[in-house]
């Protein structure tokens, strides 16, 4: 198992972007999350934005592996983080 989960890139989503276009789906079509649970996550507008995140590890207490993260720059310290600081795309879903 990848220690780190392989996150989209934008020019990945600009490829669905477009991808969506060159399908007509309407520019008023909503933007839903799917958590696993029984319903969707409305994304809201205003929750995509830029920050800075760095990567951190956690281990696992059973398997002793060690599993990667991202933590936004301002929560890094509490995650004990050492990557580089990186600018991300975030959608924030915070109800």
């Amino acid at each position: 198992m990848s220690e780190f989960v392989r996150a989209m890139t934008l020019g990945e989503l600009k490829e669905i972007i477009q991808k969506l276009e060159n399908e007509a789906v309407p520019e008023e079509t909503k933007i839903m999350l799917d958590t696993g649970w029984d319903s969707l996550q409305e994304i809201l507008p205003g929750a995509v934005q830029v920050k800075e995140a760095r990567a951190f590890k956690v281990q696992d207490e059973l398997t002793k592996e060690y599993f990667g993260g991202y933590a936004l720059v301002e929560k890094a310290e509490k995650m004990a983080a050492e990557g580089a600081v990186e600018k991300v795309v975030v959608i924030e879903n915070l109800y």
